[in-house]
């Protein structure tokens, strides 16, 4: 059968790999100049930066092989970060033992090794989809771009709902799926220092805090910029508070939090403000794993059912493969 995949990040990625190994013929379909989703990496005159997933670590026996396979043909490596928490107004350090990897040279590199050998559309905004009783027809401003015996969404919850919109409320299992919201927004911003800092420190832990959660030093990651970088990541409550802020006032305030955090004044420009509208896992939502809805030859999956993180994004498309399969 020929399976329609929307999305290409890291769900529909190993989706569409898994599927093409066990003989499906897949065409997947994602808006973007590139394969990645929130693991894309954005190319500057100085190197990469990451904007979205900043790193990814392996729990799973089934992740880890496949985090194996990875290193072997050097598309990730570990992360020998030097981190720390921010927590009652004090920067601590923080050491474990946890093995962190990171994508080589960018975050998504190992989300296009995954689709090698899969056809990829980019730059393709899927606006409306439709099912016939066997088929489904997909559409782009108006223009047919296929019929296919299997759709697959592995895009956020917020945008499949957008695409599902005339047949959620007619089945039990999409309405539950879809009651509750399972991500919330985050502003990611990078910041570039005109003077080193002098703080070393790779990552950097929020805790408790009403605006921040994540920052990272770029030029600590091989392959990204070789000049002293910042990005920031805000919570989703300061982000939902300031979804429709313009970028000219988040640069404002993040190099103000960033002096915060770092306990100095600094002088830098923001490079880069990105608002992710679809980020961060609701820690309440529900896992799912991911959802097949056989009678109408649909499925869905993605971080948002499987509890956030890399990880269980890839998990969540593995094993709807798996299942598409049988």
């Amino acid at each position: 059968m020929t399976i329609a995949i929307i999305g290409a990040g890291i769900a529909g990625a190993i989706c569409a790999s898994e599927l093409v190994r066990n003989g499906h013929k897949v065409i997947v379909f994602d808006k973007g100049r590139s394969a990645g989703g929130r693991m894309s990496s954005k190319r500057t005159e100085n190197g990469y930066i990451d904007l979205g997933a900043q790193y990814f670590t392996a729990r799973s026996e089934l992740f880890s092989q496949q985090c194996m396979t990875w290193q072997a043909h050097g598309v990730i490596m570990p992360w020998q970060a030097k981190l720390a928490v921010y927590e009652n107004a004090e920067l601590t350090a923080s050491p474990d033992n946890i093995v962190r990897y990171i994508g080589q040279p960018s975050m998504h590199k190992p989300v296009q090794q995954l689709l090698q050998q899969t056809q990829l559309v980019l730059e393709c905004c899927v606006d409306r989809i439709h099912f016939d009783g066997k088929h489904w027809q997909l559409y782009r401003d108006q223009q047919p771009l296929g019929s296919f015996s299997q759709l697959v969404l592995a895009i956020p919850q917020q945008q499949a709902a957008l695409l599902l919109a005339n047949v959620i409320s007619q089945f039990n299992v999409l309405a539950a799926a879809f009651a509750a919201a399972a991500l919330q927004p985050c502003w990611a911003v990078n910041v570039a220092l005109h003077q080193p800092s002098g703080n070393n420190f790779d990552g950097i832990f929020v805790k408790e805090d009403a605006a921040l959660t994540w920052l990272a030093r770029q030029t600590a990651k091989q392959g990204r910029v070789t000049t002293e970088q910042w990005l920031l990541h805000f919570s989703p409550t300061f982000s939902q508070q300031q979804l429709d802020t313009s970028a000219e006032q988040m640069a404002l305030a993040s190099l103000s939090q960033l002096q915060r955090i770092l306990g100095q004044q600094l002088q830098g420009t923001v490079t880069h403000c990105h608002r992710w509208r679809y980020a961060q896992q609701t820690s309440d939502y529900p896992i799912q794993g991911y959802l097949h809805h056989a009678d109408m030859a649909l499925a869905l999956c993605g971080d948002w059912l499987n509890g956030g993180r890399v990880e269980n994004a890839w998990l969540s498309g593995y094993m709807l493969a798996q299942q598409l399969s049988v």
